[in-house]
């Protein structure tokens, strides 16, 4: 599937590298085997210190316990892991060397039983508890232990303090994720306690476990109400603290945001965009963003008509059957996706029991994905084949088993280990995958803590490919970066791309089966000398920078748009100076947004093609005049583009197609390609504007809600259940007065169709809000 995107915005987006490459040993003991110098010192510190508490007792035998279990774990919490894998993240954590304990799971059970039995009963007793029932839950240990550790240490506190709540609520947390909503309910109706500290916080975590129980007993409406009113008391109170630190700040917060505060009647919220919202959520804590994420969780299952729970189990095993024990299960929420986990405050977190299994109950229904949690030793020469399409649809009322397997990495052969290549030809070849039936190949540019990753060839069906050297420097763009500042802050690595002999490039493989679906691939996590193998670094020396090449590298863009005017007007046939010219305007035009800039770009693109006849460089100029509607333009370049693709259109390609065919009146034909790209797009990007041409076509509003659910759209700032919802407020809205309502939708499509962009704004932005204007301005977004 080719990644595009649209000239008018970036050409090149910045990857953050997903590749450890480094060398890292990290090691730890393991029973009956013979042990490396590493591991020896591991297991020498491991008898040193249990011989150190044997010999202790008493208050001095507590004090050590704390001083090495109890605090150095403290230090992060329970879910902290190495690496953090999934489709929408990858985040690596590496540890000093102090900070790994030599202790074994055993070892640590035992201790910290015993300090919850006689050590002192203040908040390192309550650190020793959760460090306990995480090391049960890894353990799969059986019967109720962990609910037994936990009624041990309410026993030994106040049960009427803040740190009997604060246990209550843990414990009420765990019988909520087992499935026991009847015990959950009984120890959420406890309300004896003292008011110490901490009140309000611990209020928000008693709502937003309420709500989660009420909607998994089918009180979904009664669930939203109460956290509605949580999440409204909550903000309340901050803002009064707020206000009495910096009143001057806080007093235009609090007229801003009292309705923000408490939502609509039906439970919605306003806008996040808006700058009240943003001024209230400035300083959002953690248990006000649960809150909220619940809050918008269920605003839509109440609005769908979801009245149960669902249930999820599974296996995380490796591919030679070996059950991965103690990784981090995290199921998340498709509007949760775009941050980091949140360590051990995920709604939906668990961990992997000795054989590899985990299970969560009562979720709200919806689209999920789940993201894994790692040590190095765990992941180390093995990959997750994950892929962004890999949805858990949650219904209603259902129990899903979910296996998920990890791979070896598949090892490339060359170019390898910082080759130097001087050729007109670049031979890449890796090991042949079993089941495999094609590969792709990415090639990667380096630059300052990240790197730039291109797509180069797809479906190939050997383990080798011959690329020529002129392929490869026709891939480039540019990067802004996240720094800001103007256009003279765009990364030279982007620009430059593989026409830069000093800057080191690499490369990595996909390997898929028949069904599309990635087996393995090349780039992962090699930590230490057994699992290294060879580096997927080279160097490309096939030319020399020219004089505008370094000023581009000496970040000097203006100058360097110059010097390559000069040179191309001196030779019109220098195919480079020319692709670099393009690359610099497009860069300039991101922050200037001058129309005459761009359009000099696009007409020197033509100039290029004649050069350099190139796929991308053709669908480049069709998107460019899609833009602005000239069709013979359009018609032209996207034919060329398919005679030089030399392969089956990608789904965005084919559904940007579809969108020109409807512009141009061809409705029947943009209805067949929307079909298509609808059938190989996971995302959907494009099933709102399908769903426009279905209506203009003179389709049911339910038979396009079908399609809306058939093709759930999965993008940022999209739910799954986003456009489904949309076409139900149109369904209520024709209901009330069916014959104006079809007049109105009919005379807004045709406005769409001759695109009439800016006329459509203008009507849904003004007056009383309607679901037709909803609809409408989420379709004039669309891709």
């Amino acid at each position: 599937m080719n990644i595009r995107i649209k000239v008018k915005h970036l050409v090149l987006v910045l990857l953050l590298p997903l590749t450890l490459l480094t060398v890292f040993v990290y090691t730890r003991p393991s029973a009956g085997a013979d042990l490396n110098p590493a591991q020896q010192a591991s297991a020498d510190a491991r008898t040193a210190l249990l011989q150190k508490l044997e010999a202790s007792s008493g208050s001095a035998r507590m004090q050590l316990i704390r001083e090495t279990v109890v605090e150095p774990d403290s230090s992060y919490p329970a879910y902290w892991f190495n690496v953090y894998a999934g489709s929408s993240m990858s985040r690596v954590n590496q540890p000093q060397d102090e900070e790994i304990s030599p202790l074994l799971p055993g070892d640590r059970i035992k201790l910290l039983e015993e300090y919850i039995q006689a050590g002192p009963a203040d908040y390192s007793m309550q650190n020793a508890l959760k460090q306990l029932v995480y090391e049960y839950d890894a353990a799969g240990s059986a019967g109720n232990q962990a609910d037994q550790a936990i009624a041990a240490a309410l026993g030994r506190v106040s049960s009427k303090s803040s740190a009997a709540r604060e246990l209550t609520l843990l414990r009420a947390e765990r019988a909520l994720n087992a499935g026991k909503f009847a015990q959950a309910g009984e120890l959420l109706a406890r309300q004896e306690y003292t008011v110490q500290y901490n009140e309000s916080e611990l209020d928000a975590r008693a709502a937003w476990l309420q709500g989660r129980l009420l909607f998994a007993q089918g009180k979904g409406s009664e669930a939203l109400e109460l956290v509605n009113g949580a999440l409204k008391e909550y903000r309340k109170i901050w803002l009064e603290r707020d206000a009495a630190l910096n009143p001057a700040v806080s007093s235009s917060q609090q007229n801003a945001s009292g309705s923000a505060a408490s939502g609509s009647a039906d439970g919605s919220v306003p806008d996040s965009s808006s700058k009240e919202t943003e001024q209230v959520n400035s300083t959002s804590s953690l248990i006000e963003e649960q809150l909220a994420a619940l809050q918008t969780a269920l605003q839509e299952a109440v609005k769908l008509g979801f009245n149960a729970p669902a249930a999820l189990s599974g296996t995380l095993t490796k591919s030679d059957g070996t059950p991965v024990a103690r990784a981090g299960i995290f199921l998340r929420a498709e509007n949760e996706l775009y941050h980091s986990v949140s360590y051990d405050s995920e709604p939906y977190q668990t961990v992997t029991d000795a054989e590899g299994h985990f299970q969560f109950s009562g979720v709200i229904p919806g689209f999920y994905q789940i993201q894994l949690g790692f040590s190095f030793e765990q992941i180390d020469g093995w990959t997750w084949p994950v892929q962004s399409d890999d949805w858990l649809e949650l219904q209603a009322g259902s129990t899903v088993t979910h296996a998920i397997m990890l791979q070896p990495l598949l090892e490339l052969q060359s170019p390898v280990n910082s080759q130097v290549l001087t050729g007109d030809t670049v031979q890449f070849k890796w090991e042949a995958v079993e089941g495999a039936a094609y590969y792709n190949l990415s090639t990667i540019v380096d630059d300052e803590g990240g790197s730039f990753s291109y797509i180069t060839r797809q479906r190939i069906t050997d383990n080798q490919v011959e690329v020529p050297v002129k392929e490869l420097y026709n891939s480039g763009g540019f990067s802004t970066g996240s720094s800001g500042g103007d256009w003279q802050s765009v990364s030279p690595a982007s620009l430059l791309g593989f026409a830069d002999p000093d800057s080191r490039f690499s490369w990595s493989i996909d390997a898929y089966n028949a069904q599309g679906r990635v087996i393995t691939r090349s780039n992962g996590y090699r930590l230490n000398e057994e699992t290294v193998g060879n580096l997927p670094f080279f160097y490309l020396k096939s030319r020399t920078m020219t004089a505008a090449d370094k000023l581009v590298a000496d970040r000097k863009p203006e100058e360097a748009l110059e010097a390559y005017r000069s040179d191309y007007a001196a030779n019109p046939q220098d195919d480079h100076a020319l692709k670099m010219l393009i690359h610099l305007l497009f860069a300039k035009h991101s922050y200037s947004r001058d129309a005459g800039t761009i359009n000099e770009a696009m007409t020197l693109l033509v100039k290029l093609v004649e050069l350099r006849p190139d796929a991308n460089f053709a669908f480049n100029l069709a998107d460019y005049y899609l833009d602005r509607s000239d069709w013979s333009n359009y018609n032209q370049y996207y034919a060329l583009y398919l005679e030089l693709n030399g392969q089956e259109q990608g789904s965005y390609d084919r559904s940007l197609n579809a969108l020109a065919l409807m512009y141009q009146g061809k409705l029947d034909e943009a209805r067949q390609q929307f079909a298509l790209a609808m059938e190989a797009d996971p995302s959907h990007r494009f099933i709102g504007s399908y769903l426009a041409a279905e209506l203009a076509a003179g389709q049911p509003l339910e038979s396009v809600l079908e399609l809306a659910k058939r093709y759930p759209e999965h993008s940022f700032g999209k739910g799954g259940y986003s456009w489904p919802l949309l076409i139900m407020e149109l369904q209520a809205e024709r209901s009330g007065e069916p014959e104006a309502f079809d007049k109105l939708l009919a005379e807004k499509l045709d406005a769409y169709m001759s695109r009439q962009d800016e006329a459509l704004e203008q009507w849904a932005g003004n007056g009383t809000p309607t679901a037709l204007k909803k609809w409408i301005k989420a379709v004039l977004k669309v891709g």
